[in-house]
This record gives structure tokens, C-alpha cells and sequence, in this order.
């Protein structure tokens, strides 16, 4: 199963106010691509910019005045979204993003089914202090441009790839099932996530 890895930044405290997207794509044979990033342009009633964000991703209002909204963004990141597996670190807040966004633009919410990466970490890696993405990939070794949204897609998707290399499982809804990863499906009614069972897999 192809996989995509998702990270958004935002310019505040909402979930809708995303100015920043990157994905990275991981196919059946490991390859790891990053087809898309892109800055967005948020919304009119979600467009301030927090100085505490920009001192996290660097991102200013400058930055974004040409910059495709979320509407636009919307119909690029629909390929990679059906039919593959999601993942981000911090998954809740990038899920929480993704559902926001689409609602404060009226579009519908994609059938996403996803997993975290931070949990997958601290299964493997129980050792670590801190499981943030940066620490993660200090402590594997992968280079990472951190809150640059395209580097911290491809470092997730490199964190999975280190946990099939450790463990010889290269399936990647197998290693899951075997470090007790649960998988989400969001929803497009509500936009909230739940827990799906095994038997829905």
C-alpha cells in the first residue's frame, strides 16, 4: 500500500489558518518522493499571523499574498490522499487541519485513513526522552529542515522507513498490527477521526 505523509503549518492558533502543506509519498518498493509543497494563502477570516507562529516556520504574510488558497491547494492534495495511508507526526493536529480547512472553505472532507508516527516511534523507540520529530530523526540520523512543511513530510516518511528496516516488516498495515498502531478513518460528515478495528482493515 502506498503511503502519504502529511505536515501542515498555520499562521495562528486556528487549525483553518494553514499557510504551508508538504507531502511526501512512500511506495510498495520504499522509494520516498516529495511531489508537492506548496505556501497557502489562508482565508480571509483566519489570515493573521501570529508572531509566535512566524518565529516557529519562519512563514510571514509577505510570503503568502500570491500564494494559491486552500480551495485551489484542495484539488492537488486529493490524489495523494484516497487510497493511501496517511501519516504525520503529531497526526491528531495535521488531521485537525486538513478537517478544518475543507470546512471553512465548504469543501468536503476527504475519507482519510491515517496513523501517527510519534506513536510508532515511541513504540520502537521507547528509549528516546522526547519523541518530537526533530529528536526522532537526530537520533536516526535523517536530515531535517524542521517546520519547513516538504522536509518534515519526507522525515516522517523516513522515520516509517527506519521501523521496517529495524524490523524486517515491510508491510506497512503489518507492522502496525504488530506494535499496536492504531489506525484512524476521518470522517466527511463530522471531521473527526475514530479508531478503526481490525476487522475494518
Amino acid at each position: 500500500m502506498d503511503i502519504t505523509a502529511i505536515d501542515f503549518e498555520t499562521a495562528n492558533g486556528s487549525p483553518a489558518s494553514v499557510c504551508s502543506v508538504g507531502l511526501a509519498t512512500m511506495d510498495g518498493y520504499g522509494s520516498i518522493e516529495t511531489p508537492y509543497s506548496t505556501l497557502i494563502r489562508p482565508a480571509d477570516n483566519v489570515s493573521s499571523f501570529w508572531p509566535m507562529n512566524i518565529s516557529i516556520h519562519g512563514i510571514h504574510p509577505s510570503d503568502v499574498a500570491g500564494a494559491p488558497s486552500f480551495r485551489e491547494v484542495y484539488l492537488d492534495l486529493k490524489p495523494y490522499l484516497s487510497d493511501h495511508l496517511v501519516c504525520a507526526h503529531n497526526a491528531g493536529f495535521d488531521m485537525g487541519c486538513l478537517a478544518a480547512a475543507c470546512e471553512n472553505c465548504g469543501l468536503r472532507i476527504p475519507e482519510v485513513q491515517w496513523f501517527d508516527t510519534v506513536i510508532l516511534s515511541r513504540r520502537l523507540w521507547p528509549q528516546l526522552s522526547h519523541h518530537r520529530l526533530n529528536d526522532v530523526c537526530d537520533y536516526l540520523g535523517i536530515e531535517l529542515n524542521h517546520h519547513r512543511a516538504d522536509s518534515d513530510a519526507a522525515g516522517c516518511l523516513q522515520i516509517v522507513a527506519n521501523a521496517m528496516n529495524q524490523t524486517g516488516i515491510f508491510d506497512v498495515q503489518k507492522l502496525l498490527e504488530e506494535y499496536q498502531v492504531p489506525v484512524y478513518s476521518l470522517s466527511s460528515r463530522t471531521g473527526r477521526s475514530r479508531r478503526l478495528k481490525q476487522k475494518d482493515k
